[in-house]
């Protein structure tokens, strides 16, 4: 069988984030008792590359949800370089880490798993590989019901793992007595409707695509900048886009790519703003797109599902969600443009560029 494309990907998730309210019942429970029978009151979250952009944006969703304390480290900066409790405030019982890999098998985030074991940490792996190192390492194991991902550069499973996180956090809030029935119907109500408008998101990201394609395929390099719950769309989209088409691109948050960055830029830069939730960070990212027009370059584009003006470069979404949900959104015209742009430029993303594999960020299969 002939593996499905990464637009194919793209395209197809919708699916298995329905799996991921549909199913919640045969994945949950574990976890859902582990978060429920302990008073974890500092929470780890924590992968490598695309599932430490997952990381932050989880950790962003269950601090809200749970009133946790939160922390998405790179998995061996927490392995090297984190004190888990400098002040002392909290016992060691008090704190867990949950690991993320969607193939269960990253050198790094399974170290920061054995890591925190050995220091008497209660660990969680999260994988959407069975039977993966990462399950057989943790104290409790949550699989991934995203499938697996046929290609590289992975997209379904980084949209999945957030909807598949965000209702795991809605029922331990619901479990643990954080919110009453109605709280908790409102929750589901806003997923089960982001997952029934995102085909009219992926439909409108390739709109966006289609319309600017000539515009598009003369870029060289490009910044994404986002903010609050959306910096790490940013930089999963930077990710998407550079390890696919392999020019230069940055992604910042959005008041600091003012400082810098904008004395290197010129005509050739495109730069595309996330306009996302927020209020002065909203409003000053209307000032700043004509103000990057004026003085820097016309590529500017703006991808919001907000009100505010927006001209053909732009993309206005029809369909909007909730702010903590808003990543898996927003995440979408980054992953359509990196796979169409590919496609356009006869970039084969189901083939890895990669030819030394003499050393590796993964254990090897057995």
């Amino acid at each position: 069988m002939e593996k499905l494309s990464m637009i194919g990907h793209v395209k197809d998730t919708p699916r298995v984030c329905q799996n991921a309210i549909t199913q919640r019942n045969e994945y949950m429970k574990d976890i859902v008792d582990a978060f429920t029978k302990h008073d974890f009151k500092k929470v780890y979250f924590t992968g490598s590359g695309t599932s430490h952009h997952v990381s932050m944006v989880i950790k962003n969703i269950w601090v809200k949800l749970l009133g946790i304390e939160g922390q998405a480290p790179e998995p061996t900066l927490f392995q090297y370089h984190e004190d888990v409790n400098p002040s002392g405030v909290f016992k060691t019982e008090e704190i867990a880490l949950i690991g993320f890999s969607q193939h269960g098998d990253s050198i790094s985030t399974c170290g920061a798993v054995d890591h925190a074991k050995k220091m008497g940490i209660f660990t969680v792996g999260v994988s959407e590989q069975l039977n993966s190192r990462i399950e057989k390492l943790a104290d409790c194991y949550c699989h991934l019901v995203c499938e697996r991902e046929e290609i590289g550069p992975e997209t379904r499973g980084y949209t999945e793992t957030i909807v598949q996180f965000y209702v795991i956090a809605v029922e331990i809030a619901k479990a643990k007595g954080l919110i009453d029935e109605t709280t908790y119907n409102q929750y589901m109500a806003d997923v089960q409707k982001l997952v029934d408008d995102m085909p009219t998101m992926v439909n409108e990201s390739i709109e966006w695509y289609n319309r600017n394609v000539k515009e598009f395929l003369r870029m060289t390099k490009c910044s994404i900048a986002g903010y609050g719950y959306n910096l790490p769309t940013a930089m999963e989209g930077r990710l998407k886009l550079f390890e696919t088409y392999a020019q230069p691109c940055t992604a910042y948050e959005q008041e600091e790519q003012m400082h810098g960055p904008m004395r290197a830029y010129n005509a050739d830069n495109y730069i595309f703003m996330i306009g996302s939730e927020g209020t002065w960070e909203f409003d000053r990212l209307q000032e700043l797109v004509p103000y990057y027009k004026r003085a820097f370059t016309e590529h500017v584009f703006v991808v919001t599902a907000e009100d505010m003006p927006t001209g053909e470069k732009d993309l206005k979404f029809s369909v909007k969600t909730t702010d903590i949900l808003s990543p898996v959104q927003y995440v979408i015209p980054f992953q359509v443009l990196s796979a169409m742009i590919c496609d356009d430029c006869g970039i084969n993303t189901k083939e890895s560029p990669i030819k030394d594999r003499s050393i590796s960020s993964h254990y090897p299969e057995h």
